[in-house]
């Protein structure tokens, strides 16, 4: 028999902490989704008002549990506490976020198309359209953040925004965070006097659980954060089902950097020193840490390089998130490090891993493709090209990313314009003279791009947009006022935004 509870590990020392968390098995999951479908008509039916209030007493309870769950994520994650505390607040900003995208009602979608019963030769009917919530949605904590893409993270916050029922699947890196904050939801609910089949929270080690979360019949949309091999095999899963549903996955991403000729020139100092600590930021565990560099070969690259090595070989060791990351990095590093056309520099610290610096020219990089995998941790690839021509050539080949990062002078926009379209073509996010390494929470950002940066490039993960995931439209034909949605009646009694007949009608001033 399997065991039925486990305990977390401290990353930095590798002991067992205290507590003992449910292995929860596929009938678990089970009764968690079917309990969530029950009531699925029942919350896509609650008002925005009160879905909006339930975010923020979401948020509220987080707030009030702050130091334990910012103690238990330190202890669970080995990231510092002012990386935690920020990083919570980021969550309780994502929920507060939300519940004013409901309340504001954007996200209804209203269409109407007036009717013209004397058309001919055929009458126009009225249709009216609404966006309505997709049902029961499993959402995949990360591990890199045990709290703003975990349990409430943005995921979760945006599918109750939409009125979906949720069902997380915990990392077992971090179940007693976990467990406090969903605690938390369970306090919300109660006070907003909702069911607690709006939200579950299950937790195991196993990939088996995960499996049957995303191949339940009730489960209508997945979220996912992580490695590339897992969020492939889920959303094969999510496809191969007898119904296949939206998988939402965030994946992989080499986030490449490109600095022109005339910026290395003039600030190839404060660069090197801004793409070291960007590179490390986290211990390089960030889905945005810049994994490869693009530079064109110059006095002002080699001085660039030159600083980059200096500052790598000072960096103190990284305790990286769980054991398991750790091997991955060390084995991926040496294996990359062993082949030919390539150097790597190292820090040499006393404890943990190291950071390494990768460096090789343009045509070993076409030579290797396999050097544009991500590898989660402190490290990176510069590739130094022989011409500006030779920088665009190569831009031509790289893989979907979530961002691109491009670093001009005004000197340099002539080449930055062709460019471009070729970062447009492969990354949600194109950063200019900045780092992509921190992703704002609002209504322009997008998290997500081709793949395999992510599995829905059309959509993101991050901000007031990432709500359209888990809705659906639906038209309404002819019904007469009393059995329209609130949403669609001539009145407008939830002062939602409308188009009528292509042209943009503004809310009532309240």
């Amino acid at each position: 028999m399997k065991n039925m509870t486990f305990a977390a590990v401290n990353p930095a020392t590798q002991q067992p902490l205290t507590g003992d968390f449910p292995s929860h098995q596929p009938t678990d999951v089970d009764s968690a989704v079917t309990a969530a479908s029950d009531i699925t008509e029942q919350f896509r039916c609650t008002t925005p008002k009160q879905r909006a209030l339930l975010l923020n007493t979401i948020a509220d309870c987080l707030e009030a549990e702050r130091d334990n769950i910012v103690s238990r994520a330190q202890l669970e994650s080995a990231l510092p506490e002012a990386r935690l505390n920020g990083e919570l607040t980021r969550t309780t900003t994502q929920l507060r976020l939300f519940a004013d995208v409901v309340h504001q009602g954007q996200w209804q979608g209203v269409i109407f198309d007036t009717p013209q019963p004397s058309r001919t030769p055929l009458a126009k009917p009225d249709i009216r359209r609404h966006n309505i919530a997709l049902g029961p949605v499993a959402v995949f904590g990360a591990s890199n953040f045990p709290l703003a893409f975990s349990t409430a993270g943005g995921d979760t916050a945006s599918a109750l925004a939409a009125g979906c029922p949720v069902v997380v699947k915990g990392h077992p890196a971090h179940p007693g965070t976990s467990d406090i904050v969903a605690t938390c939801f369970a306090n919300a609910l109660e006070r907003c006097q909702l069911p607690q089949s709006v939200f579950r929270l299950l937790q195991g080690t196993g990939n088996e659980l995960g499996q049957a979360l995303v191949q339940h019949p009730k489960i209508k949309a997945v979220g996912f954060t992580g490695s590339i091999k897992g969020g492939r095999a889920l959303f094969d899963l999510a496809q191969s089902r007898p119904e296949p549903i939206p998988f939402y996955g965030e994946l992989g991403a080499t986030n490449p950097v490109f600095i022109l000729p005339h910026k290395m020139i003039a600030d190839h100092k404060m660069l090197a020193e801004q793409f070291v600590q960007s590179m490390t930021l986290g211990c390089g565990q960030f889905c945005t840490k810049p994994g490869v560099l693009f530079v064109v070969k110059s006095e002002g690259s080699d001085a660039f390089l030159s600083s980059v090595r200096k500052s790598i070989q000072t960096q103190p060791g990284h305790v990286l998130l769980t054991e398991g990351i750790k091997q991955q990095y060390q084995s991926q590093t040496h294996q990359r490090g062993n082949s030919d056309n390539i150097q790597c520099v190292k820090s040499t610290p006393e404890f943990g891993v190291e950071s390494c610096l990768f460096e090789t020219t343009s045509q070993a990089w076409r030579d290797h493709p396999q050097w544009q995998e991500e590898i989660f941790g402190p490290q990176s690839v510069v590739v130094v090209c022989d011409s500006a021509e030779d920088m665009l050539e190569l831009s031509h080949h790289l893989e979907g990313s979530l961002t691109a990062t491009l670093h001009a002078n005004e000197q340099d926009y002539g080449f930055a314009k062709q460019l471009l379209p070729q970062l447009e073509a492969i990354a949600g996010r194109i950063v200019f003279n900045g780092w992509p390494t921190g992703v704002e929470v609002s209504h322009a950002m997008v998290h997500g791009g081709p793949y395999p940066a992510s599995t829905m490039p059309a959509s993101t993960s991050v901000g007031a947009q990432a709500i359209k995931r888990w809705l659906r439209p639906v038209a309404y034909q002819s019904l007469p006022e009393a059995l329209l949605p609130d949403a669609l009646k001539q009145s407008n009694p939830l002062n939602v935004t409308r188009s009528i007949d292509g042209h943009i009608e503004q809310k009532n001033a309240q």
